[in-house]
């Protein structure tokens, strides 16, 4: 989650004026340009996962009424030879977001030039066909789009030379920031745990997936902050932020899909000893994803020289099978208002309403954020993925749950249905 202050956290929640970004353009430290970029409008992407290397895109659509700002090499001024843009959101009526630091991939230039004639006293070129104080000046329309990928990129490209294997004492987070520290600066968030590693460990070319693998160790993953800063973060936490019906949420919805959804594991190698070939096989043999039952036969099979045992192949095949259960989830597309400080990666609860009338919470992983703006900043779509297990204890429990018993309270008289609300009449006489 990107640095908040409690006021600027409050303001989104409410009406306010219209929120604006800020935009300015870097190089080796330096501005390239006196004044930020006039931005028309801006599409952001944020992206979570094993396979995910650079996590946040951007594209802008910018002003440029002097034609300019199109690029034609690639050291001019926002050209793709290292130029970076640093993104501020600023919440109206409240304070500021700092949004991310960015490498430009792309600038695709519109120029539109139009021709007009004008008077200009005193002018005369010979051969002029419009005639003496006469002459044609260029009316520029132009914007530049420009495209943006988050300071990992740095990194992607910078490919390992040779072979790399961690030195003595090495830890997982020690080899994270020996591979990454030249590229940004590193910090580990508060419940990352940390590891050694073997020195037989071997990373080859790939300098970001050799840090996902190490990561993926601790349970932790990678990913840019405001500030141009890198972020190692665990992957369960409690959550940062709520939303519901009332508090941000403009629409939810959910969508359930069959693929992958696999009940059987087949795992081939062949017996170090003697050659013959084994196989292990492990089912779900239990609920709706039974092994032949409602949701019939689907199986998936592996095979690979490190299965030199039938107890090799089974622990393998069981491995697959508990990964596999433990990836089940259910992703919730929600949308709300615009809350910057959001970034994929990010636990959040969401409060489901439900036909009953009832809301349910479920905990989750923000995978995805797109986010849109122009004049005004358009509502933020997350990806959330839940646990299917907590996605089904959250259904059988509501925030009221915890008050209901099984015993019936004691009748007296306020709980009367004829005296709810009202004082039974007493007189003097009544009393023994």
């Amino acid at each position: 989650m990107r640095l908040i202050d409690e006021a600027t956290s409050k303001a989104l929640e409410g009406s306010r004026p219209a929120d604006t970004l800020t935009v300015w353009a870097w190089r080796g430290g330096s501005l390239v340009l006196p004044q930020p970029l006039k931005v028309i409008d801006a599409s952001m992407q944020d992206s979570a996962g094993d396979s995910v290397k650079i996590g946040q895109q951007i594209a802008l659509t910018i002003a440029d009424p002097t034609g300019k700002l199109g690029a034609w090499r690639f050291d001019d001024p926002l050209g793709v030879g290292g130029t970076q843009l640093y993104l501020i959101y600023r919440v109206g009526g409240a304070g500021a977001v700092n949004y991310g630091r960015f490498r430009i991939t792309s600038n695709e230039p519109d120029e539109i030039i139009e021709w007009r004639e004008i008077d200009e006293y005193g002018y005369d070129e010979a051969g002029n066909r419009l005639g003496p104080h006469k002459r044609m000046v260029p009316v520029v329309k132009a914007v530049v789009r420009l495209e943006a990928v988050d300071l990992t990129y740095n990194a992607d490209i910078d490919k390992l030379e040779g072979p790399e294997s961690p030195g003595p004492l090495a830890s997982v987070l020690s080899e994270f920031q020996r591979l990454a520290q030249d590229h940004f600066p590193i910090v580990i968030d508060e419940g990352v745990t940390d590891l050694p590693v073997s020195r037989l460990l071997v990373f080859d070319k790939e300098r970001l997936e050799a840090g996902q693998d190490l990561l993926a160790r601790v349970g932790a993953r990678y990913r840019m902050g405001g500030d141009g800063e890198c972020h190692v973060y665990p992957l369960f936490t409690d959550p940062v932020w709520r939303t519901e019906p009332g508090n941000c949420m403009v629409s939810v919805k959910r969508k359930q899909d069959i693929s992958g959804l696999l009940n059987r594991w087949i795992v081939d190698g062949k017996d170090e000893h003697t050659g013959a070939p084994v196989r292990a096989v492990v089912s779900i043999d239990t609920g709706p994803l039974q092994f032949g039952g409602n949701h019939g036969k689907a199986q998936t099979f592996y095979s690979g020289e490190m299965i030199t045992s039938y107890d090799s192949a089974a622990a393998y095949a069981r491995q697959m099978r508990d990964e596999f259960l433990a990836s089940l989830a259910i992703e919730l597309s929600v949308e709300i208002s615009p809350r910057p400080e959001l970034q994929a990666g990010d636990r959040i609860e969401v409060g489901y309403p439900l036909p009953e009338g009832h809301v349910a919470y479920f905990l989750g992983t923000i995978t995805g954020i797109r986010r849109a703006f122009s004049n005004v900043p358009g509502n933020t779509t997350l990806t959330v993925s839940c646990s299917y297990t907590d996605v089904i204890i959250a259904l059988s429990r509501t925030e009221w749950a915890q008050h209901i018993t099984g015993e019936k309270p004691e009748l007296t008289w306020d709980r009367m249905p004829g005296n709810w609300g009202t004082l039974p009449d007493i007189t003097w006489n009544d009393l023994p």
